[in-house]
């Protein structure tokens, strides 16, 4: 019933010994603090905080713990993958440095030895070729030989011939 009064209070002032000052009467001075109540409060504050630090704070504090041991232990293990890795990159440099060096060594060895083959070629193909000129050219002086035999004995022959024609003519 008191809540009901309370809300059919107008702008007025409250009367003396009306329904309205009786009923502000009963209720406590908002401006004076009501120390059990403070206590309580403070005491739920703390409790609440407690509750809190324990139930929720602790597990979160515990995971982002555990977390940043995680991140780090990557970080690490990260780290310790990049340096493997430039190593044997390092490594793999210098093998594939010493195996080009082995292969233009091997080209260069394959190279002299072709022009090596190359040249005892050419000085064969040369001996050779010297040969058969030579071959020719006494082939030739023999031929040249045979043709000025004959050629001296058809001249013989026609020499012989026409002298004798001559002289049956005379």
């Amino acid at each position: 019933m008191a809540l009901l009064e309370l809300a059919n209070l107008t702008l007025r002032s409250p009367q003396e010994g009306g329904p309205v000052a009786r009923i502000l009467a009963q209720m406590p001075d908002p401006m004076r603090p009501d120390l059990p109540a403070l206590l309580f409060v403070v005491v739920l504050l703390l409790v609440l905080y407690f509750y809190l630090r324990v139930v929720f704070f602790q597990p979160i504090t515990k995971v982002m713990e555990d977390r940043d041991r995680d991140l780090n232990a990557g970080g690490d293990a990260k780290a310790q993958a990049a340096a493997a890795l430039e190593a044997r990159q390092k490594d793999y440099q210098a093998r594939l440095k010493e195996l080009r060096a082995q292969a233009f060594e091997r080209c260069k060895a394959l190279s002299d030895a072709a022009g090596k083959e190359k040249q005892r070629l050419l000085d064969e193909a040369r001996t050779q070729a010297l040969a058969e000129r030579q071959a020719a050219v006494d082939s030739l002086k023999a031929q040249q030989a045979t043709a000025k035999q004959n050629l001296l004995a058809q001249v013989d022959a026609l020499a012989e011939s026409m002298a004798q024609t001559l002289l049956k003519q005379a």
